[in-house]
């Protein structure tokens, strides 16, 4: 059951605090994230024809590669909210989700497909509804239908305030590419600890749910 409403201020306060306490380890991820998507991208655009087979299949991989990044993040951002201290000894629990995971975003941009070829309001109400089906697939170890019914119990009531919340996200992050782009070692961090920590607001670690 979701706790008291959350406030963006917190949120944004939360993810500011707990990026200046480790720093050095979000500069670091930044770089190990750069290193391994953007660089290669740029380096596959200036090697392969536009739309050749070859870059094709760069793309491919590097989003899958993306996608198993998103993972990590998501892995690591709630494990530093839960224990205040990053552990990438967990990251590696993430591989066996990779399947239930990506199978679960597929049938979320389906399900977002579907209400906005509808109409633009349903679309983005069930775009907020199933927000969190990523989150609680590797979060509780959920596969796809179950992380798709518990986000729409989790996000009851909040779909409003998480889509308030996204705009400001959205507007941090374009702060940070507006400061050429260095910016973002700071607000993709802090926006990251944000967003873990609105999520444990609405869906409590098990432990804690527990001693409730």
């Amino acid at each position: 059951m979701a706790n008291d409403k959350f406030s963006i201020k917190e949120a944004l306060s939360y993810g500011w605090e707990t990026f200046k306490a480790n720093v050095p380890f979000f500069i670091g991820f930044m770089v190990v994230m750069g290193l391994l998507t953007i660089v290669p991208d740029y380096i596959a655009e200036k090697i392969f024809e536009p739309k050749s087979v070859g870059l094709i299949m760069v793309k491919v991989v590097l989003r899958l590669i993306g996608l198993v990044l998103g993972m990590a993040s998501t892995r690591i951002s709630l494990d530093i909210h839960d224990s205040g201290q990053p552990d990438l000894s967990r990251v590696a629990t993430i591989v066996p989700q990779i399947p239930s995971y990506l199978i679960s975003k597929i049938l979320y941009g389906l399900i977002v497909l579907v209400g906005l070829v509808l109409l633009i309001v349903p679309g983005i109400i069930v775009a907020y509804m199933f927000l969190y089906v990523g989150y609680l697939v590797i979060d509780r170890g959920l596969g796809p239908v179950a992380a798709l019914g518990e986000s729409r119990v989790v996000t009851d009531g909040y779909k409003m305030d998480l889509f308030l919340f996204s705009l400001v996200v959205a507007l941090v992050n374009i702060i940070g590419v507006v400061c050429l782009f260095v910016g973002l070692f700071v607000t993709i961090p802090v926006t990251l600890m944000a967003s873990a920590y609105v999520y444990r607001r609405l869906s409590p670690a098990e432990s804690v749910a527990e001693a409730a």
